[in-house]
C-alpha cells in the first residue's frame, strides 16, 4: 500500500497489536523486520504462547492509562488489525500512547471494520478517528479496502501551531516521554 515502508530496508522494527497467533509479526520476520506483537491479556494468552514456540517476539500487555514499557520512538510501525481497541475514547489518549511510540515519519496502520463499513455507527466511528488523527497531525496516507495507514509528522512544527486547548493535550515539555 505505501512503497516507502520498505519492509527490511527502511522499516525493521515493528509493534503488532492485538496479535493473534502473531501471524503478521511471522510474515515480518521473513522480510528482515523485527515485530514485537501484544495482546490483552484475556483468553490470548494461549495465543501469544503459541506465537512465542513459533519463535515469534509476543507478549500479553494492554492499552490502557498507563504508559506501555517501550521507549519513545520505538517503532517505525505500529499495526492494529481488529484489534478491538477504541482509539478515540478519552480524547485519544490511548493513540496519543501510540504517537509517543512511533518514530517521526512512522505509520500507524489501522485494520478495522469503521475503515470500510457503511453503517452509520461505523462511519461515526470513523470520522471520530479521521478527527482525532488530524489533531494529532497525522496524515491520512492511503485508505485500501479495510485498512487505513496514517504518517506521523517528521517534525514537531504541526504541533506547534494547535490551538491551545486542543484535546488531546500533548504532554508537557518536562515529561519524559521515556
Amino acid at each position: 500500500m505505501v512503497p516507502d515502508i520498505a519492509f527490511g530496508s527502511r522499516t525493521r522494527v515493528v509493534l503488532d497489536v492485538g496479535c493473534g497467533v502473531a501471524s503478521f509479526g511471522a510474515y515480518l520476520l521473513s522480510r528482515d523486520v523485527l515485530t514485537l506483537s501484544i495482546a490483552p491479556k484475556d483468553v490470548h494468552e494461549n495465543q501469544i504462547q503459541f506465537a512465542l514456540e513459533r519463535g515469534v517476539p509476543a507478549m500479553v500487555a494492554a492499552f490502557a492509562t498507563h504508559r506501555l514499557l517501550y521507549p519513545s520512538q520505538a517503532f517505525e510501525i505500529i499495526h492494529c488489525s481488529r484489534c478491538r481497541i477504541s482509539w478515540t475514547r478519552d480524547d485519544g489518549i490511548l493513540l496519543l500512547e501510540v504517537n509517543r511510540m512511533l518514530r517521526a515519519g512512522g505509520y500507524f496502520a489501522w485494520a478495522a471494520q469503521p475503515v470500510y463499513k457503511h453503517e452509520e455507527a461505523q462511519q461515526e466511528a470513523w470520522k471520530e478517528m479521521e478527527d482525532l488523527t488530524t489533531r494529532l497531525c497525522w496524515e491520512l496516507v492511503k485508505k485500501e479496502g479495510y485498512v487505513a495507514m496514517w504518517r506521523k509528522p517528521v517534525n514537531n512544527s504541526c504541533y506547534m501551531s494547535r490551538d491551545p486547548g486542543v484535546k488531546p493535550p500533548l504532554c508537557d515539555t518536562d515529561d519524559n516521554p521515556d
